[in-house]
């Protein structure tokens, strides 16, 4: 994806600027359509059940997640003796990681892990255990958001 090539990242706008950007995000009224719609056009090759995961733990699950989090941090700065909460925290986390995830896989899409598998099949014809094991080493890394592999 293009993030850090883009040149409106957040850090980029002041802090009055980033909480205006946020108030019309949380004012949209058909956000999960917007989104879905946006990552369809960002990822044409992409599968409708991967859309669908990335815009829930996106756009409709971790925004309310993201949300908690920051209400969760302000508690404890009125009432210290307010406990953060590390479920508010895992939460959190559980939709960034899933959105790192999907992020990798979004860009190879199901043509790039069926990519992948045919590459297997040719390679077991071959009896190339060593390519073999590569290759899946490769989708697991896809599938475990640890690298983004890019397409071949």
């Amino acid at each position: 994806m293009q993030q850090s090539q883009d040149a409106n990242t957040p850090k980029q706008f002041s802090r009055e600027q980033r909480w205006e950007i946020v108030r019309t995000l949380l004012q949209r009224s058909n956000l999960s359509s917007e989104a879905k719609q946006a990552f369809h056009q960002a990822y044409p090759n992409a599968p409708e059940e991967m859309l669908k995961t990335a815009v829930f733990h996106t756009y409709v699950d971790g925004i309310g997640a993201a949300i908690d989090w920051l209400v969760d941090l302000e508690l404890f700065l009125r009432e210290p003796s307010h406990e953060i909460n590390m479920g508010v925290a895992y939460h959190l986390l559980y939709h960034l990681y899933n959105w790192y995830q999907f992020n990798v896989l979004l860009a190879d899409g199901k043509a790039g892990v069926l990519e992948r598998l045919k590459e297997i099949k040719e390679l077991a014809s071959n009896g190339d255990i060593e390519a073999i094991l590569s290759t899946v080493e490769q989708l697991e890394s896809m599938f475990e958001g640890s690298q983004n592999y890019p397409s071949s």
